[in-house]
């Protein structure tokens, strides 16, 4: 591959926000809990969990029963062992040092245009995901697999997680990839009410070995082999704040205070922000005005959040749930606080993750 990749430059914005806040929520809530049986395999929880087992919580019509059947994979044991880098879809990895593909966002969600087996559509671009590449069958008829997962929607109603051997004639932007073993698929036809051509997701181990910046606002995502140096050129630097992951490798947590509120931030771009905390503390932030009600219920306005002791942002309109989020044992979230930020943040900056250096760098837009 050449130097610098560049695709396809159509890029475009589809649909505009949703118009009221019950489709704004019903959307989320279909992109976080489909996202969730992914973890349903037999490695038990490796990928999509900090979002998604969140939501399921959260949604009062889901019982516990199937949040426990979700996370259930066929053959499971005690405190599975969680891999710090996942298998799967090998062959769909960069090459080159610096590569660029075209966005396109759908309400807060960012996509990348491609096809397989000549089915052609957009795949999310999915921090949270850790495989690959997840495939949606719904939208992508594959044929055979081996079962490894059950899982359900929210009406009751059953699907099967398969493992397929390989996968051919997959197309990401204008990289081709001929042939890709171990490539996980569900039916993921609740995310196609999103966008109606959903393929699937692209996940951490795409571009687990690479700078990858996002900019929304130009509407394009460019990962980088080198480092600092190349993809600083010519930005403008607002902060760089050091990350750490815990029990999977693609969740960045970074300590925050909001108020006198100690918390964990995670990073996620599936999703678009939500708050875990305990009934006492809400009540403080609230009688501070940290936190301020909304002509909408079910959110919250975060007036301001001091990350990494390096800056302030604000997360307007975000979900706030009591107690610890179902995710945090998962994903190695101790404190009793966490505040998971996407494109309520992301929107703001350019961003720049780099999980090498384990450096999230935030640019003027």
């Amino acid at each position: 591959m050449n130097e610098c990749c560049k695709s396809r430059t159509a890029t475009h914005v589809e649909s505009e926000p949703a118009n009221n806040a019950d489709e704004t929520k019903a959307t989320r809530k279909m992109q976080l809990e489909i996202k969730t049986a992914i973890i349903t395999s037999d490695e038990g929880p490796q990928s999509g969990l900090s979002a998604n087992l969140k939501v399921i919580m959260r949604c009062k019509a889901i019982p516990l029963s199937l949040l426990v059947a979700l996370v259930t994979p066929l053959s499971a044991t005690a405190n599975p062992p969680i891999s710090t880098k996942s298998d799967r879809a090998p062959e769909m990895r960069l090459a080159g040092k610096t590569v660029t593909l075209p966005l396109v966002m759908v309400r807060e969600f960012p996509f990348i245009e491609g096809e397989i087996a000549g089915v052609r559509g957009k795949f999310m671009l999915d921090t949270g995901m850790q495989d690959a590449l997840v495939i949606n069958d719904h939208r992508v008829p594959l044929v055979g697999g081996s079962k490894i997962g059950t899982g359900h929607f929210g009406s009751g109603q059953t699907y099967d997680v398969r493992l397929h051997s390989e996968v051919r004639k997959i197309r990401i932007g204008d990289i081709d990839y001929p042939r890709v073993t171990s490539v996980r698929s569900q039916d993921a036809r609740m995310l196609e009410k999103i966008t109606p051509d959903f393929l699937g997701w692209i996940g951490y181990g795409f571009f687990s070995s690479y700078a990858m910046k996002l900019d929304y606002q130009h509407l394009e995502v460019t990962f980088y082999e080198e480092g600092p140096d190349r993809f600083l050129g010519g930005e403008k630097l607002v902060a760089a704040l050091p990350f750490e992951t815990r029990k999977l490798p693609n969740i960045p947590l970074i300590r925050a205070r909001i108020g006198d509120v100690d918390a964990i931030v995670s990073l996620d771009t599936g999703m678009y922000g939500s708050l875990n905390i305990g009934e006492e503390k809400r009540r403080r932030l609230l009688d501070g005005g940290q936190l301020s009600s909304t002509e909408n219920p079910d959110t919250f306005d975060l007036a301001t959040v001091r990350i990494a002791d390096r800056i302030d942002v604000s997360a307007p309109g975000i979900e706030v749930e009591e107690g610890a989020s179902a995710s945090a044992a998962p994903v190695g979230i101790t404190e009793d606080t966490e505040l998971e930020l996407g494109f309520v943040f992301l929107r703001n900056f350019k961003t720049v993750w780099d999980y090498r250096e384990k450096q999230l760098y935030l640019l003027a837009q």
